[in-house]
């Protein structure tokens, strides 16, 4: 029941159903998942380890972030993903190299009124997959403690992608296009690249949320 109630109430807010700053009410929150309250209790701790809730005088809420948390997010996928594309070279699996390099192949253009939810996904998977070529279960486990920030971070910016999307996309094809050519430091210079422009995005969209609730 706990890790039913977790996985629910992690959704919600990985999703941005349940925004930063939203309380958490275990009473609210039993009745709509029909759950008595010690399992909603138990799943505010787990949320609270992982980062995704705070408590404040016994009070729960959903956890927010700020630009310095942005930065250091992709400060680790900066260090994390391109090991992945490191360690694809040593070989460069036929197999895994045509996976990658038709990973956007079949993907619908994103954007009003295009699928922004599937193109998160399949973005989401993508980096994923090249974090498990590292092979290293350690780095894995790592990264996939930072993954549920990177999925929510994601939904957040969805609405300010409308002026990004052709960006986003393009940046995609051109770590593929790299992947496909088999160019290590092309394929590594367009991954990054690809970090730094979604960070700054990310950042300059919070500063403008920030000016919107000032004003």
């Amino acid at each position: 029941m706990s890790e039913t109630a977790y996985e629910a109430i992690e959704g919600a807010i990985v999703r941005c159903e349940l925004p930063p700053g939203t309380p958490l009410v275990d009473r609210q929150l039993s009745e709509a998942l029909g759950v008595s309250r010690t399992p909603i209790r138990d799943a505010m701790q787990s949320l609270e380890a992982a980062g995704l809730a705070v408590r404040v005088r016994g009070r729960y809420s959903v956890a927010g972030f700020d630009v310095e948390d942005v930065r250091e997010l992709y400060q680790v996928r900066r260090l994390v993903e391109p090991a992945g594309l490191e360690h694809l070279a040593r070989d460069w699996d036929e197999e895994v190299v045509d996976e990658l390099a038709d990973f956007f192949a079949s993907a619908a253009q994103p954007g009003p009124p295009g699928p922004y939810e599937e193109y998160l996904a399949r973005d989401h998977a993508f980096h994923k997959r090249i974090v498990d070529l590292t092979g290293n279960s350690r780095l894995i486990r790592f990264y996939a403690i930072n993954e549920k920030q990177i999925n929510r971070i994601r939904h957040y910016l969805a609405p300010g992608y409308e002026g990004r999307m052709r960006e986003v996309v393009n940046e995609h094809k051109d770590v593929c296009e790299a992947i496909g050519r088999k160019d290590l430091d092309a394929a590594r210079d367009a991954l990054i690249g690809h970090l730094h422009a979604g960070e700054a995005t990310m950042i300059k969209f919070l500063a403008q949320q920030r000016e919107r609730s000032q004003g």
